[in-house]
C-alpha cells in the first residue's frame, strides 16, 4: 500500500467515551460500539469493516477529528484518491494548515494527475517545512506541467541546499524504490526539461553528468538510451 511520504504519521482512536460532548447514552453507547468494532477489523485485517467503522464514528461525533484523519489515512492507503483528498479537506475547515491534512490532499491531487492543485498544497508544505524533498516534489509537477521555467527555478533551489552525499528515492520502471545521489536526480529532472524545451543535446550531456554521479540510475540510463536512438 502506499503512505504517506513526507511526514510522519502516527494515529490512534481512544476507546474512551468520556471526552464526547453527547447527552445521548445511546449515543455514547454506538460510539464505544464503532471504537470496538474498529478495533477488531484492525486485529483481523478488515479493510471494508474497518472503512465502515470509521465512517460510523464520524456520524456518532463529528467534531473528533481524529477519526476524521483516520479516515483520510485509510482511503488514501487504499487508493481511494478522490476520497482521501475530500475527508482531508474537510478536516482542513476545522483545523487550516493543519501538515497531515495538507500532505493528504497534496498527495492524493498528485495521485488523480491533478497536479496544478497538488502544487498548490505541496507549497505551504515547503514554506511550513524547508523540507528539499517537497521542494523537489514542486520542481517535477511543474516539468510535468510543462511550467519549465518554475521548474528550474525550484531545482535551482533544491540543488544549493543538497549536500554531494544526499540521497533520494525514485520509483524504477519495476514499481521498485532506487537511492540515488540527490544531484544526480536533480541533473536528470533538468535533462528532462531540457528534452521538453526541444533541447536534446544538453539532455544528452545532462545524463550523462547523472550516470557519472550515479551509473546504475535506470532513469538516466533510459532517458539517454531513448534520445540516442532518435
Amino acid at each position: 500500500m502506499k503512505r504517506i511520504k513526507f511526514l510522519v504519521v502516527v494515529c490512534v482512536l481512544f476507546a474512551s467515551t468520556g471526552a464526547m460532548a453527547q447527552d445521548s447514552t445511546y449515543i455514547s453507547n454506538e460510539y464505544t460500539k464503532a471504537v470496538a468494532t474498529y478495533q477488531l477489523a484492525q486485529k483481523y485485517n478488515d479493510q471494508e469493516a474497518t472503512k465502515q467503522a470509521l465512517l460510523d464514528l464520524m456520524v456518532l461525533n463529528g467534531r473528533d477529528t481524529t477519526v476524521m484523519r483516520s479516515l483520510a489515512e485509510f482511503y488514501y492507503n487504499n487508493r481511494r484518491y478522490t476520497s482521501s483528498a475530500l475527508v482531508a479537506l474537510d478536516y482542513l475547515e476545522k483545523f487550516p494548515g493543519n501538515m497531515i491534512a495538507t500532505e493528504i490532499v497534496a498527495l492524493s491531487y498528485e495521485q488523480l494527475r491533478l497536479y496544478d492543485k497538488a502544487i498548490e498544497f505541496y507549497q505551504p508544505m515547503w514554506l511550513m517545512t524547508e523540507n528539499i524533498n517537497i521542494l523537489y516534489q514542486i520542481a517535477y509537477l511543474q516539468y510535468s506541467l510543462k511550467r519549465y521555467t518554475e521548474s528550474l527555478n525550484n531545482l535551482q533551489i533544491v540543488d544549493s541546499k543538497v549536500k554531494a552525499e544526499d540521497k533520494v528515492q525514485l520509483n524504477t520502471s519495476n514499481g521498485q524504490v532506487q537511492e540515488i545521489p540527490f544531484k544526480a536526480a536533480i541533473l536528470n529532472l533538468r535533462a528532462l526539461i531540457a528534452i521538453g524545451e526541444g533541447k536534446n543535446e544538453d539532455a544528452k550531456a545532462l545524463f550523462n553528468q547523472a550516470l557519472q554521479l550515479a551509473p546504475d540510475f535506470e532513469a538516466a540510463k533510459t532517458g539517454l538510451e531513448d534520445l540516442n536512438k532518435g
